[in-house]
Order: C-alpha cells, then sequence, then structure tokens
C-alpha cells in the first residue's frame, strides 16, 4: 500500500504526540513512587521516634522508684536515732527484821547483781550467817543484809553478823563488795587485837575499831578473817570506812593519833590527835 504524500505528512506528528504522552506518564508514574517511597521511610522514621520515647519514658519511672527507696532509707535512720535511755527505780528494798532506829541503809555497795546494806544500829545478838534476827538483845550491834538480782527481780540472799557481836560495835558502818568478796566496818568494836584474826574476845581498847571480810561461795557466805589495825588503840575508830578492788582491801580510822608521815612510819607515836591513817590489806601468797 502505499501511502500519499499528505497522509504521511499527517501521520508522522501524531505518533510524536502519542510517543510524548507515553513519556510523560512514565515519569510521573516513577515520581509518585519516589513520593510513596518517601514517605514510608518518613512513617519508619517517627515509629522509631515514637519508640525512643517509649523507652525514655521508662527510663523515668525507674528513676521515680530509686527516689522512693532512698526516702525509706531516710526514715529507718531517723527512727535509730531517737532512741533515748533514763533511769528507772528497779526495786524498794527493806531489811527482813525492820526495827526502829536500826539505821538500815547507812552503808551501801554494789557489785553488779549483789546489793549490800548495812543497818549499824541493829540489835539482834545473833553472831555469824543467818542467825536469829528477832533477838533484841545486843542495841546497837548492827547488821548487813545481802541481797541478789536474778531476771530484774531482788531477793535477800543472807544476813550477817560479826563473829563477836556486841552491843554498840555498829557493825554495818561501812561497806564494800568486789566479785564474791564483802568488807564490813565495826568502828565502835573494843578489842585490843592487832593484825589478822586476833583475839576477838578482848575488849581493853574501847572504840578501837574492826573489820570483817566475808567470802561467796556457791552462794553461801562465810566469815573469812577478823582485821585489826596493826597499832590498836582506843577511840581509833578503825573501821569507819573500807574499800575493796580483786584481792585489796584498804581500811581508814579516821581519828588514829599518830604524826608519821608517808609511807610506813612510826606508828607508836601519838603525838597528832585525830590525824588519821589507812591501812592497806591483800590477800595472797606469803612466803
Amino acid at each position: 500500500m502505499r501511502l500519499s504524500s499528505r497522509s504521511s505528512g499527517a501521520f508522522f506528528p501524531a505518533v510524536l504526540a502519542v510517543l510524548w504522552v507515553l513519556l510523560a506518564f512514565g515519569s510521573c508514574s516513577k515520581d509518585q513512587k519516589d513520593e510513596s517511597d518517601a514517605s514510608a521511610t518518613d512513617s519508619d522514621t517517627d515509629s522509631d521516634d515514637d519508640v525512643d520515647t517509649d523507652v525514655d519514658t521508662d527510663t523515668d519511672t525507674d528513676s521515680d522508684t530509686d527516689t522512693d527507696t532512698d526516702t525509706d532509707t531516710d526514715t529507718d535512720t531517723d527512727t535509730d536515732t531517737e532512741l533515748t535511755q533514763e533511769w528507772l527505780q528497779q526495786a524498794y528494798v527493806k531489811a527482813s527484821n525492820t526495827g526502829a532506829d536500826d539505821f538500815f541503809g547507812r552503808a551501801v555497795a554494789v557489785s553488779v547483781d549483789t546489793l549490800v546494806i548495812g543497818a549499824c544500829h541493829e540489835g539482834s545478838s545473833a553472831v555469824g550467817i543467818d542467825g536469829d534476827q528477832s533477838d533484841e538483845n545486843a542495841n546497837g550491834a548492827g547488821a548487813v543484809y545481802v541481797f541478789v538480782r536474778s531476771e530484774g527481780v531482788w531477793a535477800q540472799q543472807a544476813y550477817l553478823k560479826a563473829s563477836n557481836t556486841e552491843s554498840l560495835d555498829i557493825f554495818g558502818r561501812s561497806v564494800a563488795i568486789s566479785g564474791d568478796t564483802l568488807v564490813v566496818g565495826a568502828d565502835n568494836e573494843d578489842s585490843s587485837a592487832v593484825g589478822v584474826d586476833g583475839d576477838q574476845t578482848d575488849n581493853s581498847a574501847d572504840m578501837s575499831g574492826a573489820a570483817y571480810v566475808f567470802v561467796r561461795d556457791g552462794g553461801v557466805w562465810v566469815q573469812q578473817v577478823y582485821v585489826k589495825a596493826s597499832n590498836s588503840e582506843e577511840g581509833d575508830l578503825f573501821g569507819q570506812s573500807v574499800a575493796i578492788s580483786g584481792d585489796t582491801v584498804v581500811i581508814g580510822a579516821s581519828v588514829e593519833d599518830s604524826n608519821a608521815t608517808g609511807i610506813d612510819g612510826d606508828q607508836s607515836d601519838n603525838s597528832a590527835q585525830s590525824a588519821g591513817a589507812a591501812y592497806v590489806f591483800f590477800f595472797g601468797s606469803v612466803e
């Protein structure tokens, strides 16, 4: 078939127009795809941002939890600091044979759970440990009471009297205790004996004074020694004060008359009336 020149001239412009339309459509489709991809990418990015935001929110929650824990710890510390202690009366103590003018409480001493109380004008004529408390035939002889504490409760353990009880000896004028050893002073006792375990029956030195040492074994008290000054004399008041620490005992005689000075001076010089003296004894091995 043969096209005429007129037909040929009309055909080619039409073909070109169709090609241009196709090319334009393809370009638009590509742009739309690129925009779609870009939109998808933005969406992914936004989604990631949302995830990060959630993580940050969880972290803040953990921080709040830590803060609460610190607050509880501070509260506990403050509670411990506010604890206080105070002195309270635990017991009201009386003699087992209370009597008028006994002077119970004239001297007191304590060692851990053992309490010692002197009643220097108590009038029983009993002697030794746990004698007859109802006998009132030795006015002013004096007595000592031992109490012990168990689980916060006090109870009397022993009633002590001198081994040579006599009226007006004032046994219990002074007391001291260390562990299971107890010292009692009787500063009006009258024996002229000297040193340890002398003659208790000699009453030729009025108010020379004496001291008594008791020991406890298994809850039972016994008198261990009877003590006098090395220069016993009338009116020296040996035993007016006593003290003990471990195996060392000190006994005071406030009106002893020697004018000696320092340690182991002349005890026989009585030119310093009522100068006073102290005597130290110890319990130990002797060569």
